[in-house]
C-alpha cells in the first residue's frame, strides 16, 4: 500500500486531481531505500468508431487511461526479489517533466548514487556511480 502525506493511497481515485505522475520512496526489508518516478494516468490513441470516421477522414480519438501502479514495488534489476518495507509516495506531478526534475533533484540531494543506503544506480540514465572512478585528488 501507497503512503502520501500519511495517508493510505489504493487507487487512482485517492490520488489527486489531475495527477499523471508521482515521485516515490520505497524501503525496502534490507534497510536500503530506492527513489523512482511512476506514470499512474496517460493519453492513449485509440481507433476512431465509424461515427467519427464519418465526420472527418483524419479524426483522432485520444483518452486518457489509468495505468497499474498499487502493486508496483521498482522496475529496476536490482530491486527484483527484494521485499518492500514501505512504499511512500512524495510528489504528485500533473506533468511527466516536472516528476522528472523533483526525481533528480531528490537524487542529487541525497547523494543517492555514492550513498550505500540507496539502491539507485543512475540518474535519468546519464550520471551513474562509476562516474567519478577516474576523479583525481591532491
Amino acid at each position: 500500500m501507497w503512503i502520501y502525506n500519511g495517508t493510505p493511497v489504493d487507487s487512482h481515485a485517492d490520488l489527486l486531481t489531475g495527477c499523471t505522475d508521482f515521485v516515490y520512496l520505497i524501503t525496502y526489508a534490507c534497510g536500503r531505500m530506492y527513489i523512482g518516478k511512476k506514470s499512474v494516468r496517460a493519453i492513449r490513441r485509440l481507433k476512431p468508431t465509424k461515427k467519427q470516421l464519418s465526420k472527418r477522414k483524419n479524426y483522432v480519438r485520444k483518452e486518457w487511461v489509468d495505468l497499474p501502479f498499487a502493486k508496483y514495488e521498482g522496475s529496476s534489476e536490482l530491486t527484483q526479489g527484494l521485499k518492500a518495507v514501505s512504499k511512500e509516495i512524495l510528489y504528485q506531478c500533473s506533468t511527466k517533466k516536472a516528476a522528472t526534475y523533483l526525481e533528480v533533484a531528490l537524487l542529487m540531494h541525497h547523494d543517492a548514487l555514492f550513498d550505500p543506503d540507496f539502491i539507485n544506480e543512475n540518474i535519468s540514465g546519464t550520471f551513474f556511480n562509476s562516474d567519478l572512478d577516474g576523479l583525481l585528488e591532491p
